[in-house]
C-alpha cells in the first residue's frame, strides 16, 4: 500500500469511527457479543484548539467474556492530553512554517490555552485559570515527531510505489 493509499485509509478509518453508532459499540472488542451493558464511565478534559473541552468516556461490561472495555473518540489521541487535532496543527506547524520546536509548542500553546501571545491578539479575553492552562514543550512536540517518524520509517520501502513522479530531486529537513 503507498502513502495515498495509507493516507486515504487512514481518514476513512476515522470517518467509519465517528460514524459508530450506540448499538456499535454494545459489540463487545474481545468476544464479539452484544450482551453487555453501560459500566459507568469517566470524564476527560483534552485540550482542543477551541480550548480545555470535557468529555465523558462510557464504559462497558460484557456478559459473556466478563471483560470490560471503554468507547473512544477520534479527536482523542489515547495516553495523551491533547487532542488529535492539536497533534496535527503542531506537526503541520513544524513541517510548514520551518520554525523551531520551541517556538511551535509556543505558538500551539497560545492557540490552545488561550494564554500568552494569544493575550497580545485578544487583550479582552482576560488570563485562563490555573487549570487551563497549556503546558506544551517542545520535547512533547518532538515526541510526537518522532512517533510520526517512526511510522512512516515502517512503510518506507512500498510508500511510494505505484505513485508517479517527475524523477526531480528534493531534499526536505
Amino acid at each position: 500500500m503507498n502513502i495515498i493509499e495509507r493516507g486515504t485509509a487512514f481518514v476513512q478509518g476515522l470517518l467509519a469511527f465517528v460514524g459508530r453508532s450506540a448499538w456499535d459499540w454494545r459489540r463487545c472488542p474481545h468476544c464479539g457479543d452484544t450482551d453487555t451493558v453501560r459500566n459507568g464511565g469517566r470524564w476527560v478534559r483534552p485540550f482542543t484548539l477551541e480550548g480545555r473541552k470535557a468529555l465523558r468516556i462510557q464504559r462497558h461490561l460484557c456478559y459473556g467474556c466478563g471483560g470490560s472495555y471503554s468507547e473512544s473518540s477520534p479527536f482523542l489521541v489515547w495516553g495523551s492530553r491533547d487532542s488529535r487535532e492539536v497533534h496535527r496543527f503542531a506537526v503541520d506547524h513544524w513541517v510548514h512554517v520551518g520554525s523551531s520546536l520551541r517556538r511551535t509548542a509556543e505558538i500551539a500553546r497560545s492557540l490552545v490555552g488561550k494564554q500568552e501571545r494569544c493575550l497580545l491578539w485578544r487583550p479582552f479575553q482576560g488570563e485562563p485559570g490555573e487549570g487551563e492552562k497549556c503546558h506544551l514543550s517542545g520535547s512533547t512536540v518532538h515526541r510526537w515527531l518522532d512517533r510520526a517518524g517512526i511510522q512512516a520509517k515502517k512503510s518506507v520501502p512500498d510508500q511510494l510505489s505505484g505513485v508517479a513522479t517527475s524523477r526531480q530531486l528534493a531534499t526536505d529537513g
